[in-house]
């Protein structure tokens, strides 16, 4: 950005003076500081107007740099889909289709690996192609002889990487189709060119603000287009400082500052530079209109489905809550999630949850601090309670496992919301001569827990294609009395909370009680929660400690009301029996312990013929994530079966 003068002043080098209102251009010819000379107009010197067109013909290369780097994912998402559909066809003839499937093998097994500071390699690999292109774009072609220079590029690059951020930041983005990747799986990359905007707005400001300073033009920071910089200035190191500081520790104030001080910035940057001529404005106009969009679009639907729509609350055991949508929106998958919009609990705030079944549509979230607290403290005031509510959505994107044969699903405490939506609408969607198998894998951190998504395992184990599905649970706190019973009553040790079933709940309606009544509730359906048989874990106790952070995004399924037998319990003792378990389908079993999620994985996937396509799709906390994306890397071969991996996203 350039800085903006009025009134009399001179320059050095080929300059000579300006009056009236003008704007400070750049360098002269050679080495100088000024400009050309202009009356009441902008500097238009020579030099000054190369320096312009240099920086224009800058920006757009980055334009078309960061086009590139999308493009390169929208021909393999979509190279690699056509493949999978040609190479797994009855009548595949085509003579590079194992080459291609090698070649994209090798690069994916090395790049889905969880590597330090990113959720994989291939995730730093995208932040450092960002990076290098800025620096690419930012230091060349530039002649550093006069600072001014580097200033106004730094401007530039600000201008065009703030745009970046907001189209990152979309939760409309037309990448969601493009690439199936989701506005909150580019979060990472949002907050990296969230920085390198501040970075390049920070070194524009110093940059120029020495520059004047040398040249004893300090008086011109006072002048309002200067001032109007200045707190753009501030308002964007808030935003930066907000979401480094404030996103983990309280999301909702900052999520007040960060978009506060977003409009503030843009609109004080629009008219720090509302020349069109100098065309920066015409970039800050582009990235305020797709905010204003991408908000309008969102507060329409929210207006839409607000029509005579409420949320039922049920308070559930160890913190939950419960919330059963009146209306079921267009486009509703389970998986997938909505922001929703209680004003009783907070009138100003939309949060996103999981979905995990849409008949009706339900949520089911883990309360922590600030809007889930609340909203579970309202459902044990007022179990049964309805609400005006509303949603925006659906977002997310996940492959369909319908076009796989064998679907893994792991979770980690509320993430099986996401699992268990998947599992239920593919078993819905089967045909009866369909061949595919499901393994489900959850584990918990307290019994209590599993009846949080009692509806759920009970259409898993009497769907007419239970058959297909080998459901194993895992509790990591399995208290356990001397005779070797499940102790029916164990609180947490942070959590002195009782709970009181409704005399209205039904099973999975309103299951708001302590461990006896929930289970009196499930004998009455003819369900039991099985006792636990211990188990030898390997995973690291970090992913015991990370569920203790999980935040609730997450939900609960209705089902056929089809009553269940008793749940059987298996006990094994060593990860490769119980790998070899994975692959019986039978009833589920209750371990005590964490699982040896790396050997199920390499079980489910060696035992899976090579002509056949397996989806690992996972949702918990990060050691567990991490755990799946090396297992699965480990398993992809040029010669086994194809393997395709989804992490959904724990937290915000």
């Amino acid at each position: 950005m350039a800085w903006s003068g009025s009134g009399s002043s001179s320059g050095s080098g080929s300059g000579g003076s300006a009056s009236g209102n003008s704007t400070w251009g750049g360098s002269g010819s050679g080495n100088g500081g000024g400009g050309g000379h202009a009356s009441s107009g902008s500097w238009g010197g020579a030099a000054a107007i190369a320096r312009q067109a240099t920086n224009e013909r800058q920006l757009a290369m980055f334009a078309a740099a960061i086009c590139g780097l999308m493009g390169i994912f929208i021909i393999l998402h979509w190279s690699r889909a056509i493949f999978s559909k040609v190479s797994h066809s009855s009548c595949s003839t085509m003579p590079l289709a194992a080459p291609f499937g090698a070649v994209t093998r090798c690069i994916r097994r090395l790049l889905i690996r969880k590597v330090p500071r990113f959720n994989s390699a291939g995730h730093a690999l995208v932040v450092a192609s960002y990076v290098g292109i800025n620096a690419a774009i930012c230091f060349t072609n530039l002649d550093f002889s006069v600072a001014s220079n580097f200033a106004a590029r730094a401007g530039w690059m600000t201008a065009g990487n703030l745009c970046f951020v907001v189209f990152l930041a979309l939760k409309n983005t037309p990448l969601a189709f493009l690439t199936a990747y989701s506005y909150e799986r580019l979060n990472c990359l949002h907050q990296i060119a969230g920085c390198t905007t501040f970075l390049f707005m920070a070194m524009h400001a110093i940059t120029y603000t020495v520059y004047f300073s040398k040249k004893d033009l300090l008086r011109l920071l006072v002048e309002k287009e200067q001032i109007a910089a200045i707190i753009a200035g501030f308002a964007f190191l808030s935003a930066t400082l907000s979401a480094i500081v404030l996103r983990r520790i309280w999301y909702e104030l900052f999520y007040v500052v960060h978009l506060t001080c977003f409009m503030v910035g843009i609109a004080c940057a629009c008219f720090h530079q509302h020349e069109l001529g100098k065309r920066i404005i015409i970039i800050l106009l582009l990235a305020a209109s797709m905010w204003v969009t991408d908000r309008a679009i969102r507060v329409g639907r929210a207006v839409y489905y607000a029509s005579n729509n409420s949320a039922t609350l049920y308070p559930l055991p160890n913190g939950g809550t419960r919330v059963v949508m009146k209306k079921v929106p267009t486009r509703a998958v389970p998986g997938k999630h909505f922001f929703v919009w209680i004003p009783a609990i907070r009138r100003f705030e939309m949060h996103p949850f999981t979905i995990v079944g849409t008949q009706p549509l339900e949520f089911i979230i883990n309360s922590h601090n600030g809007f889930t607290g609340d909203l579970y403290k309202f459902a044990q005031a007022h179990p049964g309670a309805k609400l005006r509510a509303s949603v925006d959505g659906p977002y997310g994107t996940f492959p369909d496992p319908m076009e796989y044969d064998k679907i893994v699903l792991i979770a980690g405490g509320s993430g099986a919301s996401f699992t268990f939506g998947l599992a239920v609408n593919l078993l819905e969607r089967m045909k009866e001569t369909s061949t595919k198998s499901i393994v489900f894998i959850w584990t918990v951190r307290q019994h209590e827990s599993l009846s949080w998504f009692t509806q759920h395992l009970q259409t898993l184990c009497t769907h007419d294609h239970s058959g297909k599905i080998n459901l194993s649970l895992y509790v990591t706190r399995a208290p356990v009395s001397p005779e070797g019973r499940l102790n029916p009553r164990v609180e947490s040790p942070d959590d002195d909370r009782t709970h009181t079933m409704s005399s209205s709940s039904s099973l999975g309606a309103s299951p708001t009680a302590s461990t006896p009544d929930v289970e009196k509730a499930l004998a009455r359906a003819k369900i039991s929660l099985p006792p636990i048989a211990h188990h030898r874990s390997t995973l690291s106790d970090d992913i015991e400690k990370e569920m203790e952070r999980e935040r609730g995004l997450h939900v609960e399924h209705a089902n056929k009301g089809k009553r269940v037998s008793a749940i059987e319990t298996t006990t094994t003792t060593a990860a490769a029996e119980e790998a070899e378990d994975t692959e019986q389908h039978g009833n589920p079993r209750v371990t005590a312990g964490r699982p040896d999620a790396a050997t199920l994985i390499r079980q489910a996937v060696n035992s899976t013929p090579s002509s056949q396509r397996v989806l690992i799709a996972a949702c918990g906390p990060p050691g567990l994530m991490k755990v799946t994306r090396d297992a699965t890397a480990s398993v992809i071969r040029a010669n086994g079966p194809a393997v395709e991996l989804h992490c959904e996203q724990f937290s915000w």
